[in-house]
């Protein structure tokens, strides 16, 4: 299958509560923007949410790397480009370019995602048809990362924040959507003036509505590390923030 037939583009104008209090779209809004044309394309090609539900499987993220350049501005219209990328029989990558007005690279992403059965929430091989569709002859726009992230003991030093899973938390797969744990993840600068342009997140575990969510953040010397607790103490999601 060829490019123009595999790769997928769409354009948006950054609203009022994409953006922070400088006027710039958050993280979490481009997190969101990325799943809306991951799914607009993935109906495209027939193998959206949706269609998948019918026979009992759905689509998880695993991972996503992000690197932003520029964030958009409230107002401006962005052209986001993504495409399917060869992976292996259980794993599947998603690459995102976006784009300005002048067809300028300001930000990228590569995505990890698993095909899983409903039913057990078990990993679930990857049809033929979804494994025909992908591109291979393209470069990813970020290396492709192997090693896994692992947890920290605060030690009594870990910055927190708390917070307590609402019902509009969720997505169709009736768990926390991942835009949600950036959010998450990212309130524990408070009122802080930092500039998070690169994330690294891993989801591990699904939240619910009414979970209790301890986010935790750990200062190094060139970065930040993230990880997502419930209350039974275990790891819903890991990050590294620059």
């Amino acid at each position: 299958m060829n490019k123009e037939t595999t790769k997928y583009s769409e354009s948006f104008k950054i609203r009022a509560s994409e953006v922070d209090q400088n006027g710039r779209a958050t993280l979490p809004a481009i997190c969101s923007l990325f799943q809306e044309v991951a799914g607009n394309h993935a109906l495209k090609l027939s193998f959206d949410i949706t269609q998948l539900h019918e026979q009992n499987l759905t689509w998880v993220l695993h991972r996503m790397d992000i690197k932003i350049n520029r964030f958009p501005e409230w107002r401006e219209t962005v052209t986001i480009e993504t495409w399917p990328a060869a992976g292996d029989a259980l794993r599947a990558y998603r690459d995102y370019r976006i784009l300005d007005r002048d067809g300028n690279e300001i930000g990228c992403c590569l995505s990890y995602w698993m095909m899983i059965n409903i039913k057990t929430r078990r990993p679930n091989r990857m049809p033929k048809e979804v494994l025909e569709l992908r591109l291979s002859e393209i470069d990813h726009v970020l290396p492709v990362k192997t090693s896994r992230m692992k947890p920290f003991d605060d030690e009594g030093n870990a910055i927190k924040s708390y917070i307590k899973v609402r019902r509009s938390d969720l997505d169709m797969n009736d768990h926390v959507n991942n835009a949600r744990y950036v959010e998450w993840m990212l309130e524990t600068f408070d009122n802080e003036k930092v500039n998070i342009n690169q994330i690294d997140i891993m989801f591990l575990q699904e939240s619910r509505a009414g979970d209790s969510i301890t986010s935790e953040r750990r200062d190094l010397s060139d970065s930040y590390q993230h990880q997502l607790k419930d209350q039974d103490g275990k790891i819903l999601a890991l990050a590294e923030c620059r």
